[in-house]
């Protein structure tokens, strides 16, 4: 898999997911904000607060929807935003 990001705005990022030069979908990210209800977030943190999955082949036992999100934060946190 491969992962572009994309600024939308300050606290908005895309992440495009590629496999295979096929888009196989986009990830939306917002920072955490107070009003987050979903714990344990950090304040700074990027949440995934919206995704369109084009290609749901690619989920197996070996690669989830929650590992996709997770990898996705990381390359975020690498990137140092």
């Amino acid at each position: 898999m491969k992962y572009e990001l994309t600024q939308i705005e300050d606290n908005r990022i895309g992440v495009t997911v590629t496999n295979e030069d096929k888009v196989v979908g986009i990830l939306y990210f917002e920072k955490a904000k107070l009003n987050f209800t979903n714990k344990p977030l950090s304040m700074g943190s990027w949440a995934c607060v919206d995704a369109k999955i084009e290609d749901q082949e690619i989920f197996n036992e070996d690669f989830t929807p929650k590992q996709m999100v997770g990898e996705c934060q990381e390359i975020i946190r690498v990137a140092g935003l």
